[in-house]
């Protein structure tokens, strides 16, 4: 390539041409200015006396903390353990050991509200206590075994139910276990060894059948009855009665025994106790399929969203359901499932 062709190729405007030069010549003005300024000039020079001043300083704030914290903390330095229970210790025994009076109480609230401590570990669990004062007392700690007590008192309550021999002990007694009725023991003790054991056999007969409280030809109506009622069966507290009635309200009344299992609590146990002393007489909660909403539906314990959704489209498509027979055309619900919710269906066309 020639070089008039390069000339041709980078060529420069006149204007281009001053606005470089114009350029460089600031430049070159920055730099000779930078040689002659003093803004560039930094004083290197070592000051020592700044420097001395700088170190008394923190030399002093070191000394001020140092004798902060010894205030803080002379009360650590005193303390004086000594061997101790800390789930029985009051909060006196601790302040006269030298901890902090703060501590001592956060210690005594937490047993007092029932905290145990099983271990030396267990002391941490306070929030007031630092690593300082657990190091100090942790050698010192002994805890009482609490499984022995129990133990022990367990071994008390197990010797009032052993058997043991009627007082008179010449006569050929068979053992007894002792009941909680004092008369029974003292009725026993005057009658002979057959005459005993028809009185046990009618004793425990009579308390059996006094625990269910109703008499034999008492029936209770689930669907009208209150939760007081219920409490005369046998196995049903306040709690349980409570939740019967409250998911009989929902369901709008039981129609068979299945569904009691259906209430949280209820075993096939207490069912079986109960089942000759419920009926399931009275008149249950209808469903209006024709008329109800989604919103209504979902109310029911038995349906769920996408469930009451297939019923009420089904009846926008195919129009009001006349019985029973309508809703089995419904191929997605399940025939069991049918069976149990069916009860409370009804199918009114005109309101």
């Amino acid at each position: 390539m020639s070089l008039r062709k390069i000339r041709k190729q980078i060529h420069y405007h006149s204007t281009q041409i001053w606005g470089v030069t114009v350029v460089l010549f600031i430049i070159f003005g920055i730099i000779i200015l930078g040689q002659y300024s003093s803004w560039n000039h930094v004083n290197t020079e070592y000051n020592n006396e700044e420097h001395i001043s700088i170190l008394a300083s923190l030399q002093t704030r070191s000394a001020e903390r140092d004798l902060t914290a010894k205030k803080k903390y002379s009360k650590k330095n005193r303390i004086e353990p000594h061997k101790f229970d800390p789930n029985t210790i009051s909060k006196d025994e601790l302040m006269d050991m030298g901890i902090k009076e703060s501590i001592a109480r956060s210690w005594t609230n937490y047993t007092s509200k029932g905290g145990k401590f099983k271990k030396a570990e267990d002391l941490k669990k306070l929030y007031s206590m630092n690593d300082y004062l657990y190091d100090k007392l942790n050698s010192f700690v002994e805890i009482k075994n609490q499984k022995k007590e129990n133990k022990h008192r367990s071994n008390q309550y197990k010797k009032k139910k052993t058997w043991v021999k009627n007082k008179y002990e010449n006569n050929n007694y068979t053992y007894n276990q002792k009941d909680s009725t004092t008369y029974q023991n003292n009725a026993i003790d005057a009658i002979s060894d057959i005459e005993r054991k028809e009185y046990n056999a009618e004793f425990k007969a009579s308390r059996k059948e006094k625990s269910s409280g109703l008499a034999d030809n008492y029936i209770i109506a689930l669907n009208t009855t209150d939760s007081t009622e219920l409490l005369m069966l046998n196995g049903i507290g306040h709690i349980l009665s409570s939740r019967i009635i409250k998911y009989r309200d929902k369901l709008g009344g039981f129609h068979n025994m299945n569904q009691l299992l259906e209430v949280y609590g209820v075993k096939a146990a207490l069912i079986s106790n109960i089942m000759n002393k419920i009926s399931f007489e009275g008149t249950l909660k209808k469903i209006d399929l024709n008329y109800i909403t989604v919103d209504s539906l979902v109310q029911h314990p038995y349906f769920d969203y996408s469930t009451a959704n297939i019923f009420i489209n089904y009846r926008n498509h195919h129009g009001p359901y006349k019985g029973l027979d309508d809703v089995k055309k419904i191929i997605a619900i399940k025939q069991y499932w049918l069976d149990e919710v069916s009860p409370y269906f009804s199918y009114s066309v005109d309101k």
